[in-house]
């Protein structure tokens, strides 16, 4: 089994899909949707080790439910659809905005509010692993776009910031574009 997880970590195997110390897989993710002329759909994702991930219209995506849950076996095939990007976080950088998340998932959210048309909507979430149901919990940072709702803690405040540094600068990545 050893020799097997080494073979993986050397192959750069995606399926793996194992976790680090943090945890968990995935950590963040910036989704972009916009259903107004034409169909667009693309997300950044931050993996447990720094590594940024990006897809652009993917065939099939697996959504949160209606609580904000998502399975890991979902989450698991909508990363195996990624590319890795050029942009790697430093590890003490990533545990710091980590360690934040769990206060932010106890923040109130703003009442939505529209304040754009045909813009389609951004939003900016962090995610939990629950390993005894074997789901991620989705937190809502900020969403902008169409609808604006906020993430009200301090924290979350922080980390929108942070994600939003992270934002491409070449104008044909839509994911931050709002």
């Amino acid at each position: 089994m050893l020799l097997l997880s080494v073979l993986f970590i050397l192959l750069g195997c995606k399926e793996e899909f194992n976790s680090t110390k943090l945890n968990q897989k995935i950590l963040f993710q910036t989704e972009y949707i916009n259903y107004a002329w034409g169909y667009q759909h693309s997300v950044l994702m931050i993996d447990s080790t720094g590594k940024v991930w990006s897809y652009h219209l993917p065939k099939e995506w697996n959504f949160t439910d209606a609580n904000g849950y998502i399975s890991f076996e979902d989450m698991k095939e909508n990363f195996n659809q990624l590319e890795m990007t050029s942009i790697t976080i430093n590890k003490d950088t990533l545990q710091k905005y980590y360690s934040k998340l769990t206060k932010a998932a106890y923040g109130d959210l703003s009442e939505p509010k529209t304040e754009m048309f045909d813009a389609g909507s951004t939003s900016f979430s962090g995610f939990i692993y629950h390993p005894k149901t074997k789901k991620y919990k989705e937190v809502l940072i900020r969403q902008i776009g169409d609808v604006y709702i906020e993430n009200k803690s301090i924290e979350a405040m922080q980390i929108y910031n942070w994600l939003i540094s992270l934002r491409p600068q070449e104008p044909s990545q839509s994911v931050f574009e709002q």
